[in-house]
C-alpha cells in the first residue's frame, strides 16, 4: 500500500510543486524505515527513479527542492544496481555535476556524493565505465586537483579545506564514504601512478587526533571519601572516565586547543571529525583487501616502526582501558602514563595510537579490523621478510 501511495504520488505532485519537498521526504522516509527496495515492482521503481531525475534535470527547481530530491534519491539507490543499472547513463553525469567542488550550497554537493557513493555500492562492472569519473570528482572534494599535459595529479592537500565549517567537514566525511565504496568496487583505481590515494587517505585517517588532549582523562580521576559508595565511583576504567572526559569539556582537536587552562568543547565538531577519521580508515580497509601489494609500501605511515618502544610506553594506557584501579594520591603517578610528550619514542600516529586512544569506539573498531586486513593480505611479503 505505501508503495503504492509512492507511485500515486508521482503521477499527481508536480516535481515543482512545493508538495514534492515533502513528497521526497515521504520517500526517504519510507525507503529508508518501513519498507524494502525489493518490494518494489520494476515498473514502479523506475516511476520513482523518472521522477526523481527529472527534478534534478530541471533547472527550474529550487536549492532547498534539490536536496530533498537528491536524500530521495540515495535511499532509491543503495545497494540497488540490480534496477538502477538502466539509469547509469541518465544519472551519473547528473550525480558528478552537481558533486564537483564548485557546486553551492554544500548540502547540494554533500547529497549528491552520499547518491554516488550508494550508486557504487554492490555496482560492479555495470558502473566500470564511469569508476574514473567518479575517482576525479571524489577526489577533487579532498584534495588540490592539478591538469597538466602528462594527465590529472591530485595533490594531497587537506588545508585547503575550512573544517571550521560544519557543512564542509560533512562533504569529507561523506566524500570519503563514497571513496570507500568506490574503491570496493575497483582497485584498479589505487594503482593510478599520477595520485597517491594512500597518502591522501593518511591525512584524514589521523584528522585531529591530539593524544595529549586525551591524556587529560586520566588526571580528572581525584579520591574522594571513603564511603562504600564513593570507593565505588573511584574503581575507573578508561572507558567510564572517558564518559566523564567528554562530558567535562576535553577536546581532541589541537585547533580548539588554547594555551589557557580554559578549553571549550564542541560537541558537533567532535562527532564531525570521528566521521571523518572512521571514514578514512574504512577507506584504508577496502584498500587492504583489494590491493595489499600497493599497500604494503605504506605500511610504516600505519603502524608504528619501532612496536617494541611503542608498546612499552603505552602499554600501561592499553591496560587502563579494561582494568579497574582504585585512585589514591601516592598511586597516581605511577598508575597512569606520562604525557606523550615526554615519552621518548617520538612516532608519528599510527593505527595502533587510534585503537588505544580514540575516544569513539567506531573508529577503534575500524582501526582493528584494517590492522587484521593489512596482516592477512601482505602474508606472502611477511613470510619473505621472516626468511631474510
Amino acid at each position: 500500500q505505501i508503495i503504492d501511495l509512492i507511485v500515486m504520488g508521482t503521477n499527481s505532485i508536480p516535481i515543482h510543486h512545493k508538495a514534492c519537498s515533502s513528497f521526497c521526504h515521504f520517500i526517504f522516509k519510507q525507503c529508508t524505515k518501513q519498507i524494502r527496495l525489493s518490494s518494489f515492482r520494476a515498473s514502479s521503481f523506475e516511476k520513482c527513479m523518472t521522477y526523481l531525475s527529472d527534478g534534478l534535470d530541471s533547472s527550474q527547481v529550487m536549492a532547498e527542492h534539490r536536496v530533498d530530491i537528491l536524500r530521495a534519491l540515495s535511499a532509491l539507490l543503495y545497494e540497488n544496481s540490480t534496477n538502477t543499472s538502466k539509469f547509469y547513463s541518465r544519472l551519473t553525469p547528473l550525480l558528478l555535476k552537481y558533486a564537483e567542488r564548485s557546486v553551492k550550497p554544500l548540502e547540494i554537493r554533500r547529497m549528491s556524493i552520499n547518491c554516488v557513493g550508494n550508486l557504487c555500492a554492490g555496482a560492479g562492472a555495470k558502473l566500470q565505465s564511469y569508476y574514473k569519473d567518479i575517482y576525479q570528482v571524489l577526489l577533487s572534494n579532498l584534495c588540490v586537483v592539478s591538469q597538466t599535459n602528462k594527465g590529472t595529479i591530485m595533490v594531497a592537500s587537506s588545508t585547503s579545506l575550512d573544517f571550521t565549517d560544519p557543512a564542509v567537514r560533512k562533504v569529507a566525511s561523506s566524500t570519503l564514504r563514497a571513496l570507500q565504496l568506490l574503491l570496493s568496487q575497483d582497485r584498479t583505481l589505487v594503482t593510478n601512478p599520477l595520485c597517491d590515494i594512500v597518502d591522501i587517505i593518511h591525512t584524514f585517517v589521523f584528522m585531529h587526533v591530539n593524544v595529549q588532549s586525551y591524556q587529560h582523562l586520566y588526571a580528572m580521576a581525584s579520591p574522594s571519601s571513603s564511603s562504600k559508595g564513593k570507593a565505588e565511583e573511584k574503581q575507573l576504567s578508561w572507558r567510564s572516565a572517558n564518559s566523564r572526559y567528554l562530558s567535562n569539556g576535553i577536546i581532541s582537536s589541537d585547533s580548539e586547543m588554547s594555551d589557557s587552562d580554559g578549553m571549550t568543547f564542541n560537541p558537533r565538531k567532535f562527532r564531525d571529525d570521528a566521521k571523518i577519521r572512521i571514514n578514512a580508515v574504512l577507506c584504508l580497509l577496502s584498500i587492504a583487501k583489494t590491493q595489499p601489494k600497493t599497500l604494503y609500501p605504506h605500511w610504516q605511515k600505519f603502524i608504528p616502526d619501532s612496536f617494541s618502544v611503542f608498546l612499552k610506553n603505552h602499554l600501561l594506557a592499553s591496560h587502563l582501558s579494561t582494568t579497574p584501579h582504585i585512585i589514591t594520591p601516592t598511586t597516581t603517578a605511577t598508575i597512569y602514563p606520562l604525557s606523550p610528550i615526554l615519552r621518548s619514542d617520538h612516532q608519528p600516529y599510527s593505527l595502533i595510537t587510534l585503537l588505544i586512544y580514540d575516544p569513539m569506539v567506531t573508529v577503534r573498531i575500524a582501526a582493528c579490523q584494517t590492522l587484521i586486513a593489512m596482516l592477512d593480505g601482505s602474508k606472502q611479503y611477511l613470510s619473505v621478510a621472516s626468511g631474510r
